[in-house]
């Protein structure tokens, strides 16, 4: 399942849809809105996620069939928000089930690490009436290169 939109999600709910009796580990991230210094006098009041979804949707198809088939998972969830998002919200959600913990916790690694560059979002930081493009970080790209033997080009 992946889901983009710009409405709260509920943890319990997409549970739900994961849980089976095949799933020896469930693992799960979840990225919210954290408060950030725009400079030295402001900080963050929320964020502005775009998207240009229909890309958007297959990019993440690609990276969540990558992880299901490299990692033999039972299922994955993949769900991301747009739109105005305060602090302290829900921001991302990737739940991945597998038999095993291993096969769960690193997939669930390569998804948010191939998500935060590979997928057509961006954000913006509000601050007050001003905003900022937030830009890939050099770390992000980084964790980017680890996974390269399990990426298909």
């Amino acid at each position: 399942m992946i889901k983009i939109t710009n409405k709260d999600f509920s943890l319990d709910d997409l549970y739900s849809n994961i849980k089976s009796h095949k799933n020896g580990a469930v693992s799960i991230f979840l990225g919210t809105v954290r408060e950030d210094l725009f400079n030295e006098k402001e900080s963050i009041e929320a964020i502005f996620l775009e998207c240009y979804e229909d890309l958007a949707i297959k990019q993440l198809d690609k990276i969540r069939t990558e992880a299901i088939h490299k990692w033999n998972l039972n299922n994955c969830i993949i769900v991301h928000r747009v739109g105005k998002i305060p602090l302290g919200d829900k921001i991302v959600f990737i739940m991945t089930s597998s038999p095993h913990r291993e096969e769960s916790i690193r997939s669930n690694e390569f998804i948010i690490d191939q998500l935060k560059t590979k997928a057509a979002f961006w954000k913006f930081s509000q601050y007050g009436d001003d905003s900022k493009i937030v830009e890939a970080k050099e770390k992000d790209l980084e964790k980017n290169l680890k996974w390269k033997d399990v990426i298909k080009n």
